[in-house]
């Protein structure tokens, strides 16, 4: 019995003893590869890791300037957008390049087509949850002045005339 667990004991050493060398990226561990070193996303070199890469940045905000441009020539071509129309995607895809152009003609930095629907569709969805809001105050019962509302602005007023309820 003690020759078994003085076997188990040397066996457990020399596992950690390995572990501890790969930890390290010992050079002699590596001129031998395991079999599990080909699994997936076990290669040396991981990109996530390199610390020669940059960071993502974000790009700035919307300005107001770029927000009315969007929201102006989305309500012009609405129905050309978002109608069932004739219109073809291809259509629809140049209908919102000629919007993006306009916006970057007065932006600091170029956006693009799928930047700019999400931009809209972001503002829309926000239009919403705030008139939502503002009905659901309304209706609320009990003894008391009405909760306040939140005014929607100018943009939002643009972006709720276009919207369906």
């Amino acid at each position: 019995m003690q020759c078994f667990l003085t076997q188990l004991r040397q066996k457990t050493l020399r596992t950690q003893q390995f572990v501890q060398r790969r930890a390290k990226m010992d050079p002699r561990c590596l001129d031998r590869p395991q079999e599990d070193d080909n699994r997936p996303g076990t290669s040396q070199e991981d990109p996530h890791k390199t610390q020669d890469k940059e960071k993502k940045k974000r790009k700035c905000c919307f300005s107001a300037e770029e927000q009315e441009i969007l929201v102006k020539e989305v309500t012009e071509h609405q129905h050309q957008l978002f109608v069932t129309s004739k219109l073809p995607i291809s259509g629809r895809e140049a209908i919102w390049q000629q919007i993006v152009d306009k916006i970057n003609s007065v932006a600091e930095v170029r956006r693009t087509v799928r930047v700019c629907k999400k931009r809209w569709y972001d503002c829309k969805r926000r239009t919403k949850e705030k008139m939502a809001r503002n009905r659901k105050a309304a209706l609320q019962t009990g003894g008391g002045s009405p909760a306040p509302q939140e005014p929607l602005d100018h943009m939002e007023e643009m972006v709720a005339a276009v919207t369906p309820e």
